[in-house]
């Protein structure tokens, strides 16, 4: 993407997290020409303790502000006016939550964004794979698996070249794991024992899928990875290492016992460090205990990395994000087929959604993110089926609420859910408000649903009986020019229902004609 002759902008990104406190300020033209101008982090010594008590006490809060107050003040000195400031497991779970995010903004001005766990995974995908893609080296020939390890979960991102095969994630991160044992306990000599078939009894039923598509590669990444690769000898951190798996296990039984104690003692370590770093070992040996791998790869991409690269992508309008866009369809693919054996019926759906959809999107105030929604919706709208047919427009939604589904936010989630529900409707009921759903998002979704009942009465008997279809704007009317075979009454009878909630909601009439 050529951006020149473009203005460089300045942003600055700020990661409350729970090891560091992070601030980059980062100079762009595209996703292509980013430069780091500032880059500063701050261990934090509140991190462990909120997370295992799940409360911000004051001394936390104050911590917290005055660095923020330090950081605001390197942003006026760089003149940069577009921040971000976003929050992981660090606050995210605390039971005043909402309290801290107000005192925050109270007192330094900054509004936090906090991080669901699924999109934190998210992020540090976009990131890797945008460094892999354009990188000089290619996992395209195997399975590759990225293990993401954060302080609350664990997260499980396998994919093929542009094939997205799983993902899956567990809370059962650094120090998520911790907080189920007490202090006293974890100073007890059968401790590593203990974690180790904790941690086996928690991610068990992984295995077996990870093992299905016989990865060749793991990748670790973020600060814990590269700190154990210093650990491991690697001074060079700047790069990629590959490392042979034995090497890494060599290195954890060589501790006969990994504890916090050994890493404080062994590298000098703090003792929140040294924590994060005992289970993130732990976690990466019980792996490479039932899973085969050839070669694991650590590189140094973080969240905040992998969140930059998202942020300037979506204000540059990027290619890479319709690339990210085609590759999770792939994922949610593989959802559906684990519910829908015979997906011929959602693809029909899913090529009209996109028809209908590219002819009235750019006039009726929706974005291809919408229309990227839309084709999930086509995909995964029979899947409640798998659980109950007579129930399946609820199944579904719940199936749809309850998977994480990688790279959408919670709102996005809710809109999927509500059009993969009100969509197998006849358009004669009235669609109820959508309380989760802020007044714009709601009309979103209620657009949504209009395209897609519509592109589904198109294949109401499931007989794909419609071969070829052009849609036409013309005037008030929008035209559906068909060929088929066989006559078409039920796909003409439910289309002519859609078409009353489809022209009340974009104000043209869609008009049904062979030829």
């Amino acid at each position: 993407m050529n951006m020149k002759g473009h203005k460089k902008r300045m942003v600055g990104i700020i990661h409350i997290g729970t090891v560091n406190m992070t601030l980059k300020i980062i100079s762009y033209t595209s996703l292509d020409a980013m430069e780091t101008i500032e880059s500063v982090s701050q261990e934090i010594r509140y991190g462990s303790d909120v997370f295992i008590s799940h409360h911000v006490t004051f001394a936390s809060l104050q911590e917290i502000c005055r660095i923020l107050s330090g950081f605001k003040q390197l942003l006026r000195d760089y003149a940069v006016t577009d921040v971000r400031v976003i929050s992981t497991t660090a606050i995210r779970k605390a039971d005043n939550l909402l309290n801290v995010l107000d005192q925050i903004y109270i007192r330094t001005g900054f509004s936090v964004e906090v991080i669901p766990m699924t999109k934190e995974i998210y992020y540090k995908f976009f990131g890797l794979y945008y460094r892999i893609s354009t990188g000089n080296f290619t996992f395209s020939e195997y399975p590759a698996v990225l293990l993401d390890i954060t302080s609350g979960g664990v997260g499980l991102t396998c994919w093929q070249d542009r094939d997205l095969l799983f993902q899956q994630n567990v809370p059962i991160g650094s120090l998520q794991l911790l907080s189920h044992f007490t202090e006293r306990q974890r100073n007890e000599s059968e401790f590593p024992e203990v974690i180790r078939e904790y941690i086996y009894g928690t991610l068990s039923s992984l295995w077996p899928r990870v093992r299905y598509y016989k990865s060749t590669y793991i990748i670790l990444s973020g600060r814990a990875a590269m700190l154990i690769a210093r650990m491991l000898g690697y001074t060079d951190t700047k790069r990629s290492i590959r490392i042979t798996p034995q090497e890494l296990r060599d290195f954890v039984g060589a501790f006969h016992g990994v504890t916090s104690f050994k890493l404080q003692k062994r590298y000098g370590l703090s003792e929140h460090l040294a924590n994060i770093i005992m289970s993130t070992l732990v976690l990466y040996d019980e792996l490479l205990r039932y899973i085969s791998i050839a070669h694991i790869v650590i590189m140094d991409t973080t969240f905040t990395a992998g969140y930059s690269l998202y942020y300037v992508a979506e204000a540059t309008k990027h290619p890479y994000l319709q690339q990210q866009q085609r590759l999770l369809l792939t994922l949610t693919r593989h959802i559906a087929d684990k519910y829908v054996p015979d997906p011929a019926h959602s693809q029909r759906v899913e090529r009209f959604c996109r028809q209908i959809f590219d002819t009235v999107y750019a006039k009726n105030g929706m974005t291809e993110r919408h229309g990227y929604i839309l084709q999930m919706a086509a995909v995964l709208h029979e899947i409640g089926k798998f659980i109950n047919i007579r129930k399946h427009p609820q199944c579904t939604r719940q199936l749809v609420r309850h998977t994480d589904m990688f790279g959408l936010s919670e709102a996005e989630q809710e809109i999927l859910s509500y059009v993969v529900y009100y969509g197998v409707g006849t358009g004669k009921k009235e669609l109820p408000a959508i309380p989760s759903l802020p007044p714009v998002q709601q009309i979103a979704a209620d657009k949504l649903i209009a395209v897609f009942r519509l592109a589904d009465a198109l294949d109401k008997s499931h007989l794909g009986k419609i071969l070829t279809l052009q849609v036409v704007p013309k005037g008030k009317e929008l035209q559906f020019h068909y060929t088929a075979e066989e006559d078409i009454p039920l796909e003409r009878w439910a289309f002519k229902q859609a078409a009353v909630r489809f022209a009340e909601t974009f104000g043209v009439s869609p008009y049904l004609q062979k030829g």
